[in-house]
């Protein structure tokens, strides 16, 4: 499996992955699960769904959940042909 890292590391050199690493991990920290069940990102349980949305208890309700009106393949949504 190739991640990230290996190809930063191939094509930068392992002092670039010492650098960018900890950048890596703050850019992607707000949309990384802590653990189970501990979502820190904007979408999880206890968190607004999208800016304006109500608050859902599901992580499905998100930005192409079953629910969400942006999910071409759930019947409601105005994007499906459904």
């Amino acid at each position: 499996m190739c991640t990230l890292s290996n190809l930063i590391g191939r094509f930068g050199g392992g002092n670039l992955v010492l650098a960018v690493r900890p950048t890596l991990k703050a850019l992607l920290a707000p949309i990384l699960p802590l653990g189970p069940g501990l979502p820190i990102g904007p979408i999880g349980p206890g968190k607004p769904t999208l800016p304006g949305w109500p608050i859902s208890p599901f992580v499905p309700f998100g930005p192409m959940g079953p629910m969400s009106p942006f999910n071409p393949f759930c019947p409601g949504s105005p994007s499906s042909p459904f």
